[in-house]
């Protein structure tokens, strides 16, 4: 391991008399989740490895976006958070590829149809208008589906308040002429309640693409953004609740044309909107939950023809992927017994794509090249139905026990299940295990996409294991687990260097394996201190002619090692400072080695009552040079400094 992680841990120590944090990032037994089992549930009673990242948390790490926050938790890498402005993040755990954490908001499935992964692009929520996050690691496919074969990240807005009227206001302004506004109202009038909010963010950026020889002049790549959210509840009757969720974002943002290779009229655009209805009727031992969403992602990419690279195939070429996504889903939770509780449910999903190519050669005679996918033919759909067992608290000992069967209109029915016992003693130690299985479909790009897609493509099963152990003491709470994940007809690219035979195959399987470790400790009642250690191992083996197989090591883009630690002081009631530190070990992006890679952020603020608060945030300090992606710039030193205002 990298002497930098024995620095870091000296380092952190010698500033230890001056800085620390809130003690709310790792989920206390006692604290409640309502992701865990789809309903509240105490977490000394779930055996499901959950952190809860709570209001006054978030509040502490103002000025942060949802993919910074995120980067700082165990077992998560959220690859090009720290890149420039625009930049997709893309959310890895344990090992597991892109796609296979599953994001909702308030506990509905978001994703992007037209991405090659699925995955959903967390640019597209504002911090602003979140109340809390909830993570969940390890396989969830049972009660939650495809994609959450790693995890699921379940984000929960912000309420509406208990005042008639309240409103906010932000600005901000930070590195790289970075400048934001936004502003929202909320109240509950009777049964009514409303919370409405609006974001603006425009910087102007640096250049995506690494400039090798320092004096090319490559371009700034800017980023602009509008986010809309709003959020309405209407409580009809006694027993019924219904809430619609609304959220908009628009994004523009300038491309370089590859790794090293700057373009200066290379442009993004992006649309996505999300429709959703949750209503809740309230019953004598339980809860019936319905939901429907509709999610829309319109993405335009234009490599205009006034400027052409030297390396570019193409004098000019535009590319829209329209993808359009409906779900509805019914479950309830039912409290058989006060140690007995089923949920129960059944989901249905239906996606398609469009896309349109236009493209011109860049050469002599150059001609137009036209492609199309029709949302007619890009399609699939899904129904499933779920049931999970809850015992909890019979002596200590809980357990969950559940299964899940999905029907797809391409490959036909599979399986999932969990076992999940945990046993806590004295209210203080908890030990648990999870044995579950998982899937992922492959997603419309991998089936359709015309050259390299495959229909007959089978979705990606895996089997998962963990075991750990939680203590919690008067001021000390640690955690520890172990992880093993072996998948099989892992979905992967296929190149043949012979023919250039290119396509999205089945491969024979993937194992990933890996420990995690969290320590918080409250020094004292305004000084403390998190640490948390990922370990992440793995494996892809795929069968070659004459039954000999190739195994290779296959973790893309994550690290054998990460360390991420904070520090936080609460100076006085109105000041609050914390410093934080991460540590990223050797990484691989194909048969490149990355090098690892240090960040050292402060951050501080002041609240002037609950009327004003003064932040600042100051990234990557000692302006420490290092790459999240090959050939694409890391921000260096930066900073954003705001204020925010409450009425």
């Amino acid at each position: 391991m990298s002497s930098r992680i024995i620095l870091s841990a000296l380092l952190l120590s010698a500033t230890a008399t001056a800085i620390a944090q809130d003690s709310s990032r790792i989920s206390q037994l006692q604290g409640v989740t309502v992701t865990a089992t789809k309903g509240p549930q105490k977490a000394s009673e779930t055996g499901k490895v959950v952190t809860i990242l709570s209001h006054e948390y978030l509040q502490k790490n103002s000025g942060k976006t949802i993919s910074d926050i995120l980067n700082q938790q165990t077992g998560l890498v959220i690859n090009g958070a720290n890149n420039t402005p625009g930049t997709t993040p893309i959310v890895y755990m344990r090992g597991a590829a892109a796609g296979n954490v599953l994001i909702l908001v308030d506990g509905i499935p978001v994703s992007d149809a037209s991405q090659i992964s699925g995955a959903f692009d967390l640019n597209f929520i504002s911090p602003e208008e979140v109340e809390r996050i909830e993570i969940l690691r390890g396989s969830q496919s049972t009660l939650y589906g495809s994609d959450a074969v790693a995890g699921v990240i379940n984000i929960i807005t912000r309420k509406a308040g208990d005042k008639p009227f309240g409103a906010g206001a932000s600005l901000g302004y930070g590195s790289y002429n970075d400048k934001q506004a936004a502003a929202n109202v909320h109240g509950h009038l009777r049964k009514f309640s409303y919370l409405a909010g609006y974001k603006y963010e425009k910087a102007d950026g640096f250049s995506d693409a690494v400039d090798t020889t320092g004096h090319a002049n490559y371009d700034k790549d800017g980023f602009r953004q509008h986010s809309v959210f709003a959020k309405l509840g209407l409580e009809a009757g006694k027993r019924w609740n219904l809430q619609y969720l609304f959220n908009f974002s628009n994004y523009h943002h300038a491309l370089d044309e590859g790794a090293f290779v700057d373009d200066k009229d290379y442009t993004g655009k992006f649309n996505y909107m999300l429709n959703a209805i949750h209503g809740t009727y309230q019953f004598k031992k339980g809860t019936l939950h319905l939901l429907y969403s509709y999610q829309s992602n319109n993405r335009k990419i234009v490599n205009d023809s006034g400027y052409v690279t030297t390396t570019g195939y193409a004098k000019f070429d535009s590319t829209l992927f329209t993808s359009r996504t409906h779900q509805a889903e019914a479950y309830v939770n039912v409290d058989f017994l006060p140690q007995l509780r089923l949920v129960a449910g059944a989901a249905y999903s239906r996606s398609t794509d469009s896309q349109n190519d236009f493209l011109v050669f860049n050469s002599p005679g150059a001609s137009l090249y036209h492609t199309q996918l029709s949302p007619d033919s890009v399609k699939v759909n899904q129904i499933s139905g779920y049931a999970d067992l809850l015992l909890r608290n019979l002596g200590g000992f809980n357990l969950e026990i559940g299964d899940r069967y999905n029907h797809h209109s391409l490959y036909g029915g599979n399986n999932t299940f969990t076992f999940n016992p945990s046993y806590l003693l004295d209210n203080r130690h908890k030990f648990f295990a999870n044995i579950s299985s998982g899937y992922k479909v492959p997603t419309l790009y991998q089936l359709y996409f015309p050259g390299y897609g495959n229909r007959m493509l089978k979705p990606e099963q895996t089997l998962s294991y963990e075991a750990g152990y939680q203590v919690m003491l008067s001021k000390l709470n640690f955690r520890a687990t172990g992880f093993y994940r072996n998948t099989k007809d892992l979905v992967i690219f296929y190149f043949d260097p012979v023919t250039y035979f290119s396509q999205y195959q089945n491969a024979n399987r993937q194992k990933a394996y890996g420990a995690e470790a969290e320590l918080e400790w409250n020094i004292t009642r305004d000084l403390h201190l998190t640490v948390n250690y990922t370990y992440t191992d793995g494996r892809v083996t795929i069968p070659q002619a004459g039954g000999k197989d190739t195994s290779y090591y296959n973790l893309y883009r994550i690290p054998k090692n990460a360390v991420n630690a904070s520090l936080g002081y609460q100076v006085t009631k109105a000041f609050y400072a914390s410093v934080a530190y991460k540590y990223i070990g050797q990484r691989y992006e194909g048969p490149v080695a990355m090098g690892d890679y240090y960040n050292l952020d402060l951050y501080g603020e002041y609240k002037f009552g609950n009327l004003l608060k003064i932040f600042a945030v100051f990234r990557n300090i000692t302006d420490y040079k290092y790459f999240d992606i090959t050939g694409f710039n890391s921000r260096r030193f930066n900073f954003n400094a705001g204020l925010q205002f409450h009425f």
